[in-house]
């Protein structure tokens, strides 16, 4: 007994804090998840303004559908009625009664004619109608199928050009696997909510319409049918809406359980060859396991609560059938219907009762479909860079100026405090200081990777904030630490920043970097494939790679965070060698711990604790006998010896 009392029992404010914890696992970026109704008919709206990019084809596939059903419904059901009482029954063409005005034409065309040829037409005519629905199913399946694939088409390209936009401490909090299965999976939803608001409803509703005017002017003294289809939709009402919110909520925790699931693949493969060294494959592939249990256990409450929802609306539908049918049956037994007009009648209320039906399953799709849009919009409606400046940043001519320049991060951390320098074109500026002194933060305040919270940076006297990104960083080339490659072939890699370099143009910059000659060694040259976390090139290798496309870049300013912390003495030799050339007409701008790399600079500005506290060339700075640079660098040469 004690052991059953403490097991764990389920509960609805446990299984929600569990959902919870999953969509902070999915991002950090949006928690906002749970959606209301006045939410869930706002993001079903603006999913269905989608349409108008392609509001043509819609409609051609609108009044393809409606028209098919629509003859269907006008047509089969009277197919059954002349079977059974000119066929079966053998009753006379002439004597017959109940048919809609718009096929009295077609029935006395038939008077006169034995079973068999009555039998004959009619099968003919069934014939040629389901050899024509064929064809058109076919060729209306390849044009939605077209149509459904341009709208999340669209969706997807408006969505990951979002997330490029997004600024880098936003990005922080969003982690790739979950803006991969986004951009994928989540966008394909919006055609399936266009579809499901425009074109199914719409197309439910007339059809209910039609089957009830052509029902009603055949049995204008039945109105009791007319009550009981008319009455299928309130029930179905009644029944669907109290699981509204919780379908909603069953499906966000599926999608964040496989946006997190999505994430832990892409980590793992990511991260794959330090899992390896330090012999983590079996941590790692318990935290997978894990996941992937939890993304189906998510599916299956989801999958649970839908089908309930599923169940009661079929339980509500065989009500109303069976208390029908015994209507139906009753009339003919006391002879107000004939055996035709028993199938006529249940075909007709059938042709009522399915689109009221097929509104309530639409209803329910669209709780999950909603969940899935809303995902997209948020990541939509994230706010982009700030995009202060309009005018055109123009050509550099003479170079970077900070002035009491602060930053402070969103989570109030203070990374940097009056920071006051000059960098000016053709010369090389070194930005020198212990490990999380803000050397890096600093850099990325000239293309406007982050704003600067206090002072200005200026550019030939504008301020960065006043100019374009795009002018901005369009003269700006950065060389990260750490250089990601992408999984195409060298040269690609290196004219990432500049698409349309020529191969001598590439070859040029890597002979610069020092790379030519590895890369002319390799069995394809600069045709070899490479991966995005490759094992094919060294740390310094791909550090080279970075430096290639930084200088192939025709770019006035380039930065180079710690560029030849991964170099042997000879090669840096020859990358700063480079880098000097190109600072000719450049300003390059180096963070840097060797001092070899830091001796060549033109100037030097130290920074510690987010402060500049000396600035000057190197030797300026080691003439200063207890200044923090001179400092910085015994420790260097110290540890060295």
């Amino acid at each position: 007994m004690p052991e059953e009392s403490q097991r764990p029992r389920f509960s609805l404010r446990a299984l929600r804090e569990d959902e919870k914890a999953l969509d902070t696992r999915a991002s950090l970026a949006d928690l906002e998840t749970d959606i209301d109704y006045r939410r869930t008919f706002h993001v079903i709206g603006r999913s269905v303004l989608f349409v108008r990019y392609v509001w043509l084809r819609y409609v051609i596939s609108f009044a393809s559908h409606l028209a098919r059903e629509n003859l269907t419904i006008v047509l089969a059901p009277w197919i059954g009625k002349i079977l059974i009482d000119h066929v079966v029954l053998g009753a006379p063409v002439e004597d017959a009664t109940g048919y809609p005005s718009f096929l009295v034409p077609a029935i006395e065309m038939l008077e006169g004619a034995s079973v068999g040829a009555i039998l004959f037409w009619v099968v003919l005519c069934s014939v040629a109608g389901l050899v024509a629905s064929l064809a058109h199913g076919y060729v209306m399946t390849l044009f939605d199928t077209r149509l459904t694939q341009s709208i999340a088409h669209l969706v997807r390209c408006r969505l990951f050009g979002g997330v490029q936009a997004l600024p880098m401490t936003k990005l922080d909090d969003q982690p790739i696997g979950d803006s991969v299965y986004r951009v994928v999976n989540d966008t394909r939803v919006i055609p399936d909510v266009i579809g499901t608001v425009l074109i199914q409803p719409v197309s439910a509703v007339f059809a209910f319409a039609v089957a009830l005017v052509t029902l009603q002017s055949a049995y204008s003294d039945s109105p009791v049918v007319a009550v009981f289809a008319v009455g299928a939709l309130p029930m179905y009402v009644l029944v669907i809406v109290p699981f509204s919110r919780m379908l909603r909520r069953r499906s966000q925790a599926v999608i964040a359980a496989q946006s997190a699931f999505t994430s832990n693949i892409e980590e793992g493969m990511d991260n794959m060859l330090a899992v390896q060294a330090l012999g983590a494959t079996a941590t790692e592939r318990e935290r997978f396991r894990k996941d992937s249990a939890e993304s189906f256990k998510r599916i299956r409450f989801s999958g649970l609560a839908f089908d309930v929802a599923g169940t009661l609306l079929e339980i509500a539908t065989q009500v109303m059938v069976w208390g029908f049918t015994v209507y139906v049956v009753a009339q003919v037994i006391f002879g107000g219907f004939s055996p035709g007009d028993f199938v006529v009648v249940l075909g007709y209320f059938a042709l009522m009762r399915e689109p009221a039906e097929k509104l309530a399953y639409l209803w329910i799709g669209l709780q999950g479909d909603a969940a899935r849009a809303r995902r997209v919009f948020a990541m939509l409606d994230a706010p982009p860079e700030a995009e202060t400046g309009r005018s055109a940043l123009p050509p550099i001519e003479a170079g970077v100026s900070f002035r009491d320049v602060g930053f402070v991060y969103p989570d109030g951390r203070r990374a940097l405090r009056d920071v006051t320098f000059n960098a000016r074109l053709g010369q090389i500026l070194a930005i020198v200081g212990p490990t999380g002194a803000g050397k890096t933060t600093l850099a990325y305040l000239i293309p406007r990777y982050h704003t600067a919270s206090e002072g200005q940076v200026l550019i030939d006297g504008h301020d960065v904030n006043d100019v374009s990104l795009e002018s901005l960083r369009g003269q700006t080339s950065y060389v990260f630490q750490e250089t990601q490659t992408v999984n195409e072939s060298i040269l690609e890699n290196i004219r990432l920043g500049k698409p349309d370099a020529n191969t001598e143009e590439v070859e040029r910059a890597a002979r610069d970097a020092g790379i030519h000659d590895f890369i002319v060694g390799t069995p394809d040259g600069y045709d070899t494939l490479l991966g995005t976390s490759t094992s094919k090139l060294s740390v310094g290798q791909k550090q080279r790679i970075g430096i290639a496309r930084g200088l192939l870049k025709d770019s006035r300013i380039l930065i180079l965070d710690e560029p030849t912390a991964a170099l042997d003495p000879e090669t840096e030799r020859h990358v700063v060698g480079a880098l000097r050339e190109a600072a000719r007409n450049r300003i390059v701008i180096i963070i840097a711990h060797r001092l070899s790399t830091v001796a060549l600079a033109d100037h030097v500005v130290f920074l510690d604790d987010g402060r500049v506290m000396e600035q000057g060339t190197h030797a300026e700075l080691m003439d200063r006998e207890d200044g923090n640079y001179r400092r910085f660098v015994d420790l260097q040469t110290e540890s060295v010896d």
